[in-house]
C-alpha cells in the first residue's frame, strides 16, 4: 500500500520544489520591472495574465453564490493581503528581515495545524527539523552582510505575510477535494484582480505603458504571469493536495536559496560560506523533516 503512494509522493515534492524554484527567481524579475510599475500596478498585471491563461485551459464558467465566498477569502490570504504585507514591509524595514520573517509560514503552519487539529502535532524530528532549516534561511539571507534591526511596524507586516500564506495553505488543504485545481486558481486570480484594483486606483499612479512594451518587458511579466501566478499555483495547489501543507510549505525555506544563487548569476552578487552553510542547512532540515514524516 505504501509503495502505491510513493510516486504520488514523489509527483507532490517535485511539484512544490519547481513552485519555490521558479518564485525564488522571480524576486528578481520582478525587482527589475519596479523601475516601471509599482508594487500593486504588477500584482494587477500578473492577476490579469494568470486569469487569461487559465480560462483558456478551463473556459467553463462556474458561479455559486454560496461558495465564492471561500475564492474570495483565499484570494485575499495567497494575492491581496500576502503581496500587500510584504511590500510595504519592505519600505518600511530591511529587506533581510523581511526575508526571514516571511520564511516563519512553515513554522505557523505547523502552530496553527497543531492547534487545530490533535493528530498534527510536530515529531520531535519535524520540529529540529524545521529549525535546523530556519536558521539555514537566516544565514542564506545574511550571506555574510549580518545587519539586523527591529523595526516595529515593518517586521509585524512582514510576519503578517507569513501568516497569509500560512492561513491560505490551510484554506486550500481544506477545499481542494471540492473543485477542480485549475477553477480554484482561476478564481484566486479573479478575485486577485478584484481586491487589488482598489489598491492601484488609490495610489493614482499612471501605467507607464512606453517602458513596458518591449520585448524584455513582455517576456518578464509572461513569466511572472503565466509562469510564476498562474502555472506554479496550480502546482501548488497539486502539491499541497498530495503531500500535504505542512511539508509544501516547508518547501517556502528553499525561496531566499534560490534567490541568492539567481542573484548571483543575474546581478553578480557574491556569494560567501555564510550562504553556503546556509544553504547545507536548509537542505539537511529539509530532508530530516520529510523523511518518513507525517503528512501535514
Amino acid at each position: 500500500m505504501e509503495a502505491r503512494h510513493q510516486p504520488k509522493q514523489s509527483s507532490g515534492h517535485l511539484m512544490a520544489l519547481v513552485c519555490v524554484i521558479v518564485w525564488g527567481s522571480t524576486f528578481v524579475v520582478s525587482k527589475s520591472l519596479m523601475a516601471h510599475l509599482r508594487p500593486a500596478q504588477l500584482m494587477l498585471i500578473r492577476f490579469i495574465l494568470a486569469y487569461g491563461a487559465l480560462w483558456v485551459i478551463h473556459p467553463k464558467w462556474q458561479f455559486h453564490w454560496r461558495g465564492e465566498w471561500r475564492f474570495l477569502l483565499m484570494a485575499i490570504f495567497a494575492n491581496t493581503l500576502y503581496a500587500w504585507a510584504e511590500n510595504t514591509a519592505l519600505t518600511l524595514t530591511q529587506a533581510s528581515n523581511v526575508s526571514i520573517l516571511v520564511t516563519t509560514s512553515p513554522i505557523i503552519t505547523a502552530l496553527a495545524l497543531s492547534a487545530l487539529y490533535r493528530e498534527e502535532r510536530l515529531s520531535r524530528k519535524q520540529t529540529i527539523g524545521f529549525g535546523t532549516a530556519f536558521a539555514g534561511v537566516v544565514l542564506v539571507v545574511f550571506n555574510g552582510a549580518v545587519s539586523l534591526r527591529l523595526q516595529p511596524m515593518g517586521d509585524l507586516l512582514a510576519l503578517l505575510a507569513a501568516a497569509s500564506w500560512a492561513a491560505y495553505g490551510i484554506l486550500l488543504r481544506r477545499w481542494s477535494g471540492a473543485y477542480n485545481s485549475v477553477l480554484i486558481i482561476r478564481k484566486l486570480m479573479f478575485y486577485g484582480i478584484l481586491t487589488v484594483l482598489p489598491l492601484v486606483i488609490a495610489q493614482g499612479q499612471p501605467f507607464v505603458f512606453s517602458a513596458l512594451i518591449t520585448w524584455e518587458s513582455a517576456m518578464k511579466l509572461a513569466y511572472l504571469g503565466f509562469v510564476g501566478s498562474a502555472l506554479c499555483y496550480w502546482l501548488w495547489a497539486g502539491a499541497v493536495k498530495q503531500i500535504g501543507v505542512l511539508k509544501a510549505n516547508l518547501y517556502i525555506y528553499i525561496v531566499p536559496l534560490v534567490t541568492l544563487v539567481v542573484s548571483a548569476v543575474a546581478l553578480q552578487e557574491r556569494i560567501t560560506v555564510m550562504g553556503v552553510t546556509g544553504m547545507a542547512l536548509v537542505i539537511a532540515g529539509m530532508v530530516f523533516a520529510t523523511v518518513r514524516g507525517k503528512a501535514g
